[in-house]
């Protein structure tokens, strides 16, 4: 499939760096082939979906017609919108990953460094680790460039920075490439980025907990006093009138209990994890 798929390449440019930084070890024209194949099989189920759909119910002419196409049409946007983005979400994913751990690796890079570890000891160190942390598998990648590949630790740096979603580990090795090429203090920077990668952390984690103080607010007006108010505003007007804008009292009582608090909640939710993600980002 791969050949057909040439002349439509310049297209998909841009997910050759995200599948790069979202560790998915793939290449890229191989990806976007599974992608149109995954897709093309999507449109056929789609079809199949849509013509027993339409075979069976009794509906408008017109509309059964049409239910295979849409059917179709459906189901392969949304397989192909999911590999497309996928990639990105998955490279963002880890980015935050990176960004949580890379304090404590830091530090952990400071600590041997003091013990006169040398940088391409430190890789390895952290690499035999039994962790399943982002940056202790970017750390084997970077001792297979330079165990395998026959890398030294500068291009293989290099080759780390480029597959990397996070701009704050970049920075770091670049700060550490030119610490170890100029024969700089490495144990003096890597202390100085700890403890700045320590004081960010802490300050994330203030603002965290003040935008989770602030959904708590939130949560507390939504769905505990406003169904409340609006209960008690339904009950003191069903005993006037008996209904409200041609709604029986009962039938809102049912709409806040069953819609109202459900998709409140819902919003709250998904309020609280956009706050939480982009505090941490």
């Amino acid at each position: 499939m791969e050949p057909y798929l040439r002349p439509f390449e310049r297209y998909f440019e841009d997910m050759t760096s995200d599948l790069s930084k979202a560790g998915l070890r793939i290449t890229y024209r191989a990806y976007v082939a599974g992608m149109v194949f995954a897709s093309a099989i999507g449109v056929l189920v789609g079809g199949a979906v849509g013509t027993l759909l339409a075979f069976y119910l009794d509906t408008n002419l017109l509309i059964r017609i049409l239910m295979p196409f849409g059917f179709s049409l459906l189901a392969g946007t949304t397989i192909f919108s999911v590999f497309y983005a996928l990639p990105q979400v998955r490279a963002r994913s880890r980015r935050g990953k990176v960004d949580s751990e890379l304090s404590y690796t830091v530090g952990h890079m400071a600590v041997l460094a003091a013990a006169g570890m040398t940088p391409e000891k430190m890789f390895h160190e952290i690499a035999l680790e039994e962790s399943k942390d982002v940056i202790n598998q970017e750390a084997k990648l970077i001792v297979r460039d330079m165990t395998l590949l026959g890398n030294d630790l500068q291009h293989a740096l290099q080759a780390a920075e480029k597959r990397s979603p996070s701009e704050r580990f970049v920075e770091f090795l670049e700060g550490f490439i030119g610490a170890s090429k100029t024969g700089g203090d490495l144990k003096t920077y890597l202390l100085r980025t700890a403890s700045s990668l320590m004081l960010d952390k802490r300050l994330k984690a203030r603002g965290v907990s003040e935008s989770v103080g602030l959904v708590a607010e939130l949560y507390t007006i939504v769905l505990v006093v406003m169904p409340l108010l609006l209960l008690i505003m339904f009950s003191v007007v069903g005993i006037i009138s008996g209904n409200i804008g041609g709604f029986s009292i009962l039938t809102l009582i049912y709409i806040v209990t069953y819609a109202v608090v459900p998709i409140g909640g819902i919003a709250v939710l998904v309020i609280a994890d956009t706050t939480i993600t982009q505090e941490s980002a």
